[in-house]
């Protein structure tokens, strides 16, 4: 093993600290709303000064029995939270309890105060190793624990990061205990743990930029009225081709002006909500709803084939029955439903979806509160976008929802 100055080891490992705080502080500034970076903040910003005592009493500048217990006090706690704010950072709320990193302080100035230990540099070192590791090693747990429900790409890389900052702090415990020369192992480790200081800084702010990155997706995909997808998160999520057997519905709640006239725009509101809730509720995992603006919602039932008359009935039934309840007033809607069902493999979505417009088109010229299949058709100009529509035609976007005025209105 290679000599190093533990002095040099130290003054590098804490401009590596500094480097991770001012990182914590700028992503703080672009994510407002990001919860843990500041407490990263505070417990890099103690590491810092426990690491500067430390430098100082290695250098002979201060006295022993002050710089020992203060620099592992200030470790201590600068670890302590390190894991509360990676805590706080991955689950997005603070963690229960955080108030027992206290403990293991108190205990070393109480220890302290009663046996001197401190002043003792192998006790001291293994103290400050142990607690380090176990800290770094919870703070690994939740980040790799939350990967399924929160995947974001920085999240594994972090885990690791974390474990092995938490690994090299156990290996250095170990050698203080057993080597004889145990001061270059823990030059050695603190090398390493610069390393990791930079990479925990690195994934954090990579962390907090994925999921930054992601609410912004979100925020453009998602209807926020209602809580589903807007016309662009389903043309990102509808498959590249179409094939025999899958459904489009093109869903439009009957007289829907009459509901924002009579009782406003938030009773209006409140039953697209109502019914985007019983939308979800009805369909299938591997369904697609998709909230294309005003009162109208467009369905993809991928392989429902002659069942997608069966499933558009038990809709229209579960938003007759529906409820939306607003102040005073109980609010209920009937929809009207065109379906529209690809007779072969290959098909453009611009056919599929001018069927089920022209069935739902004829459902409310039939009266409303009802469902008409395009298969039932009879009218040859209602019934041209599947006649003509075949194999090898463009599957591109969903097409624009016609003009208001191209139906019967509400």
């Amino acid at each position: 093993m290679f000599p190093l100055d533990i002095v040099t080891i130290l003054v590098l490992y804490k401009s590596s600290l500094i480097a991770g705080a001012l990182a914590f502080m700028h992503m703080r500034r672009q994510s407002h709303r990001q919860s843990g970076l500041r407490t990263l903040i505070i417990g890099f910003g103690l590491l810092i000064v426990g690491s500067t005592l430390a430098g100082w009493g290695a250098a002979g500048q201060m006295a022993l029995e002050f710089w020992t217990l203060t620099s592992l006090i200030f470790g201590t706690l600068g670890y302590g939270l390190i894991y509360l704010g990676i805590h706080s950072l991955s689950r997005q709320r603070r963690a229960r309890q955080g108030w027992l990193i206290l403990v293991p302080p108190a205990l070393f100035v109480l220890a302290a105060l009663v046996t001197g230990f401190h002043t003792d540099d192998r006790i001291r070192s293994c103290l400050f190793h142990l607690q380090a590791g176990l800290f770094l090693a919870v703070a690994a747990w939740p980040v790799w624990r939350d990967r399924r429900h929160d995947p974001l790409p920085s999240r594994l890389p972090l885990a690791v990061v974390l474990a092995a900052c938490a690994l090299v702090f156990g290996v250095g415990s170990w050698a203080i205990l057993a080597r004889p020369d145990y001061v270059d192992w823990i030059a050695h480790g603190f090398a390493l743990q610069i390393l990791g200081n930079f990479g925990i800084a690195v994934l954090v702010c990579g962390f907090a930029t994925d999921r930054a990155e992601r609410s912004l997706r979100q925020a453009a995909e998602i209807d926020s009225l209602t809580d589903i997808g807007n016309r662009r998160w389903l043309e990102a999520r509808m498959p590249p081709i179409i094939q025999a057997g899958d459904a489009l519905i093109v869903l439009d709640l009957d007289h829907f002006k009459q509901v924002n006239d009579r009782y406003g725009h938030a009773a209006g509101d409140a039953t697209l909500a109502a019914t985007a809730s019983t939308l979800r509720q009805a369909l299938r995992a591997q369904d697609l709803s998709a909230r294309m603006g005003g009162e109208e919602f467009l369905l993809f039932l991928p392989g429902v084939k002659d069942q997608a008359r069966a499933v558009a009935e038990r809709l229209r039934l579960r938003i007759e029955a529906q409820t939306a309840l607003h102040q005073d007033y109980a609010i209920t809607v009937t929809a009207s439903l065109g379906i529209a069902v690809a007779p072969s493999d290959g098909m453009g979505w611009e056919q599929l979806y001018q069927a089920a417009d022209g069935a739902l088109y004829e459902a409310k010229r039939q009266g409303r509160n009802r469902v008409v299949d395009h298969a039932d058709l009879t009218t040859p100009a209602a019934a041209a976008p599947l006649a003509s529509a075949g194999p090898g035609l463009h599957t591109g976007p969903v097409p624009p929802v016609p003009a208001p005025d191209a139906r019967p209105g509400p």
